[in-house]
């Protein structure tokens, strides 16, 4: 019995959206949303860094408890 190719086409497509999901669910996104959010409502600004991002990010997580779950 052969595969269809379709359905390779089909099952790579959905791992690469479940991997997507995944990395949202656990925040490895935050940093593309962030440039997607900056370069949509600040044109012309020089967007942070991805470190100085993460410094930030992990920074308001120690200082608002109420931003994490743990």
């Amino acid at each position: 019995m052969r595969a269809r190719p379709e359905f390779g086409a089909n099952l790579a497509r959905g791992l690469r959206e479940a991997w997507q999901i995944a990395r949202g669910v656990v925040g490895a996104r935050a940093y593309e949303i962030y440039l997607e959010h900056h370069a949509r409502e600040h044109p012309g600004e020089e967007p942070m860094t991805e470190r100085v991002f993460w410094r930030h990010h992990t920074d308001k997580g120690d200082t608002d408890p109420g931003a994490r779950c743990c």
